[in-house]
Order: C-alpha cells, then structure tokens, then sequence
C-alpha cells in the first residue's frame, strides 16, 4: 500500500473517534426514562381481566343471585315452568328429574297424565266347565246349559222334550175359570190352586217328574251368576202364588208364565226377577 493510502485510513479512523466521543457527551443515558416492565405486566393483567368480565352486572339482585348470569338463571327458574300435565296431574321436582304426579285412575306416560285402562271384569272369577266369564258374569258357552258358575251340559233331549211338554200341556188350559168348567187342579191343597195346577202339568206329562215344591229351588237375591229359569220350571212370586215358566226372553230379563187362578183363571202373563221370590228348577231331575 502506498503511503498516501496509509494517510487516508488514518485520518478515517481518528474522524470516527472524534464522532463517537461527540454522540456520548449528547446521548446521557443517566437522563433518559425507561417504562417499569413489571408495571406494564400488572397493567395487561388487569386488562385481561375486565375483558374476562365483560357483559356481566355483577350487581346483586334481591335473592342474592347475579343478575344475567347463566347459572344465576338456571338456579332461579321453576323447572315445571314450561310443563303442562293437564287437568288430570301436577308437575313436581324430584331430585334433578321433573315428572308429573297423576291424580287416581290415571298415571304418568311421559309428561302426561294418561286415564288408566278399565279393570277386566272377569280377573278372580271362576266359573265351571263349559262356561266362559262375560262382563263378570259367568255363561254357559254355546250349546250348553246349566249353572255356569258349577258347570254347563250339553242339552239332554229329553230334558227339552219334556220340557216343552210341560209348556203344552199348561198352554191348553189356558182360558179355564174357575166355577165356569169341570178341572181336576185342587188335588194337593185346596184354596191354593195356583200351584195345584203347576202340580197338576207335571202329573200329566209323560216322564215321571216330582212334585213342583220338592225341586231344588234359586232365590233370586242369589241367583248364580248367568243361570236363568227354564221353561217348565216352578216360580213362587213374593205374594203367595204359584205359576210355571212358559218362555224366557233372550236376555233372561222377562218370563212369560201360565199361572192358575189370577182372577179365578188360568192365564198367561209376563213377570221379572223383581216380582220373584225364588224359582223350582227342574236341571237336576234329568
């Protein structure tokens, strides 16, 4: 390098120095203010913190809660608020769950109050062989009689013969008054010649039958279940008088008779159960 060149660097460099001293003396860093760190922490700290707050009244309502608080509105609203169970039930709380407490004759399915299905009438009642239970009442079943509640037959055919023997006979004397025509009805007790003329068919049928008050008899505050009489069978009425059965209607609810001595006669006329005292069946003759 050549010495002009020597020179040149040199007077650089001591320009440089001269500088540097001069920016020292201008730049005094005991003068200068620097921010507390540590301050600025504490400060974004607590911005953070309101931020967090941010939409909340944190102001106390009356019962203590704060309002618009989520759980301060969960904690306060009724949970049967939005329920209905209906007329016929109560929403109530139990523990965290919410159900309805239905009155009697209904229960609970959901949040509803639903009416309880009917009772089976025929649930506890038994009834014998060949018979079936309807509506709680016990009825032979379909080409059977007797009393249901012991057991039901299939029909004798001579029980319905002389049956329906018994009911031509007392037909044909239909119209006969007494002191007008010549009959042999008072045979078993005078004066009561209602039942001597019941007494009187079942002597003449063709099938040896007892007489009408030695039958096994049914008062009608203890019927069986489903039995009904049967034509041919003795009835004594709550007076006393006598008739015999001449048909029953298909509902059992009225019973045509031939009856001697109303009005001195021999009649037919129509009764019920209520008009009945008890009724002479003729079931276990056969």
């Amino acid at each position: 390098m050549s010495w002009s060149g020597i020179l040149d660097r040199v007077a650089a460099a001591s320009a440089l120095a001269f500088a540097l001293t001069a920016c020292a003396n201008v730049l005094d860093y005991g003068d200068v203010q620097f921010d507390d760190l540590s301050e600025d922490t504490d400060q974004d700290a607590d911005t953070s913190s309101v931020s967090d707050d941010a939409g909340i009244d944190a102001t106390p309502s009356e019962d203590g809660a704060l309002e618009g608080s989520t759980e301060a509105a969960d904690e306060t609203q009724d949970p049967c608020s939005l329920i209905d169970c209906g007329a016929n039930g109560a929403c109530v709380v139990q523990g965290i769950n919410t159900l309805c407490e239905c009155e009697t004759g209904y229960h609970a399915e959901g949040l509803s109050c639903v009416e309880d299905a009917p009772p089976d009438p025929c649930d506890g009642v038994s009834c014998g062989a060949n018979a079936t239970c309807q509506d709680g009442v016990c009825w032979c079943d379909d080409g059977f009689e007797g009393n249901p509640d012991t057991g039901c037959d299939e029909p004798n055919p001579l029980e319905d013969q002389v049956r329906a023997e018994l009911v031509e006979i007392a037909m044909g004397e239909l119209g006969y008054c007494e002191g007008a025509d010549d009959k042999p009805y008072m045979q078993s007790q005078p004066g009561y010649w209602c039942y001597d003329f019941v007494a009187w068919v079942y002597a003449q049928s063709s099938y040896p039958l007892p007489s009408p008050l030695s039958l096994p008899t049914y008062e009608t505050g203890s019927l069986p279940a489903g039995w009904r009489p049967e034509p041919g069978d003795l009835i004594k009425f709550n007076i006393q008088h006598y008739g015999m059965v001449a048909e029953v209607s298909p509902d059992g609810s009225v019973i045509t008779t031939v009856e001697g001595n109303v009005n001195s006669c021999v009649m037919q006329r129509s009764t019920t159960d209520a008009s009945v005292e008890y009724y002479g069946s003729l079931d276990l003759v056969f």
